[in-house]
């Protein structure tokens, strides 16, 4: 059971699926056998390596790598070691070169991706009732507001054409953050690509193509914040104008 009672009871199903423990293994597993796939297809690593681990990733289980974890207090190694169980000979070439914010983050935007399509989908469903209900209601008489009073007479068309317009310009916030928010890195330890010598640059740009996502265009360690920042600003800024709705 989850700590907070919210995060249990309430939710969008498929949303709450995203965020889950099995889901966010299931991303690094996909960014471990991108990278190797990125790097065999760039003889970084021997041809048939990447074919081992993408099948090994297959079969790693989350108890598997919480019990790792709880032996050696370290998230992203858990998964590289359990992987390395299902790979054969090929588990010495798991995570090769990468440090565990290239496997982090670049999760993390494929899970911000999902959640995206989610959000799209249903702010714009939103957007058509809203409209639909302006039409309804461009003759229905209601009494305005002004100073927190009773002002003169407007219409209920007026007032969700207005909702549906500040959810207009969500959607369009939404869509011009999305490429921001949904980049990965593949840049080794502080992000120099040191540890992929001269093909870093080809081998992070391969990864990102075999995830669908895009490369960061320039990182350290980690991704930057300012990206997930956004797409959490536009997440408050959407929920503000439901709290008016309601």
């Amino acid at each position: 059971m989850a700590i907070h009672p919210i995060e249990y009871r309430y939710g969008h199903a498929d949303m709450k699926s995203i965020c889950n423990e099995e889901t966010r293994l299931s991303k690094m597993l996909s960014v471990e056998a991108a990278l190797a796939k990125a790097q065999a297809h760039l003889n970084y690593i021997p041809k048939g390596a990447d074919e081992k681990i993408t099948r090994g990733a297959k079969n790693v289980r989350l108890d598997r790598v919480k019990a790792i974890e709880d032996e050696i207090h370290h998230d992203v190694m858990a998964v590289v070691l359990a992987l390395a169980e299902q790979s054969d000979d090929a588990g010495k070439w798991i995570h090769f070169g990468a440090t565990s914010n290239d496997i982090l983050d670049t999760a993390t935007a494929l899970q911000i991706k999902d959640a995206i399509l989610i959000l799209r989908k249903e702010t714009a469903k939103l957007r058509s009732t809203l409209i639909d209900t302006a039409l309804q209601n461009k003759n229905t008489v209601c009494a305005g507001r002004t100073h927190g009073q009773i002002g003169v007479p407007t219409t209920y068309g007026l007032r969700f054409a207005i909702w549906a317009s500040e959810i207009d310009r969500h959607i369009e916030r939404l869509d011009q953050l999305t490429s921001r928010a949904t980049v990965g890195k593949m840049s080794g330890a502080v992000g120099t690509q040191a540890a992929f010598g001269k093909k870093g640059i080809e081998i992070q740009k391969k990864t990102m193509e075999i995830l669908g996502i895009e490369a960061a265009d320039v990182s350290n360690q980690i991704i930057q914040r300012d990206r997930h920042a956004e797409f959490v600003m536009w997440m408050v800024n959407t929920v503000t104008t439901l709290d008016k709705i309601c």
